[in-house]
């Protein structure tokens, strides 16, 4: 995933950007667990979203601690512990930035080539580690990998089809969410869309890099200019995230309501009104 799914922090109450610190900081604590200190550096946003998902599905609680860590050595924090979304978050991240490792290995320059292949090779037995965890996990993302370097090279020029692979790779993801077999059509159609919307705002975010170094884009395929990309990007994920919103709104959630809630209902729309623009890096942990 792309960083995009994230709250309103300015609409985050205190009990609320607390328990989503928890949970960011728990993420990280839990890849060091299952996967070692490197494995941290792919911490990112959305997949903190993955976790609470599923523990609100769930209803598990899990055991918050306070602690210290790398980030922050001299002052203790409260931090989510080892709920079954965590380890979930925790395989997807691996898995998600294995193949997209895999991504970057076929359409990228030299420098980001070799960058790419260092850090594979230094995630190889993490990625068994996941792969063996989540092997359905794992055989989707491969597929629709291969599925997306295929269009790519074909030239894709519509931006649904274009979207497609991340869409079933993200629907892979929230399907795993489920805590009743009748939940998991309706994450796995949630997560279709949300990755969709993920999809088209990093190639509006990106429309110019790729311009410049003669990278694949959608958009671009399409001949559109950078301000028409932009804006054919928030059309497209407007009409997807009704269906996010309707699915959602068919799930019983024990936990976690109110910070999706704003996560799916403020942070992601603010994303897309912001689509086309560089984004500037938010914070949610010792920090922030």
């Amino acid at each position: 995933m792309f960083g995009y799914v994230t709250p309103d922090k300015g609409e985050l109450k205190v009990r609320e950007f607390e328990c989503y610190r928890a949970m960011y900081c728990g993420l990280c604590m839990q890849l060091k667990k299952d996967y070692g200190f490197v494995s941290r550096l792919l911490l990112n946003y959305d997949l903190v979203t993955v976790a609470l998902l599923a523990d609100g599905l769930s209803g598990q609680q899990g055991c918050p601690r306070a602690r210290r860590c790398v980030a922050n050595p001299i002052r203790r924090r409260c931090m989510q512990h080892d709920t079954d979304g965590l380890r979930l978050a925790a395989d997807a991240l691996v898995l998600t930035c294995w193949y997209k490792l895999a991504d970057d290995l076929a359409d990228e320059g030299l420098a980001r080539r070799a960058a790419a292949w260092a850090l594979r090779l230094l995630l190889g037995r993490a990625r068994k580690k996941a792969a063996a965890a989540r092997p359905q996990l794992d055989q989707a993302l491969a597929g629709q990998t291969a599925r997306q370097q295929a269009l790519e090279k074909a030239g894709c020029a519509h931006p649904d089809e274009a979207a497609e692979p991340t869409g079933q790779m993200t629907a892979a993801i929230f399907a795993a969410c489920a805590a009743t077999p009748e939940q998991e059509h309706i994450l796995r159609r949630m997560g279709l869309f949300l990755g969709k919307i993920l999809y088209w705002l990093d190639a509006a975010e990106d429309f110019g890099q790729d311009q410049r170094r003669g990278r694949y884009n959608v958009f671009i395929r399409m001949g559109l200019s950078r301000e028409k990309a932009a804006e054919t990007a928030a059309l497209q994920c407007r009409l997807a995230a009704g269906e996010v919103a309707r699915c959602y709104n068919l799930l019983e959630l024990k936990l976690n309501r109110p910070l999706l809630d704003n996560i799916l209902f403020l942070g992601l729309p603010a994303g897309i009104r912001r689509a086309g623009e560089k984004r500037e890096k938010q914070r949610y942990t010792a920090t922030a």
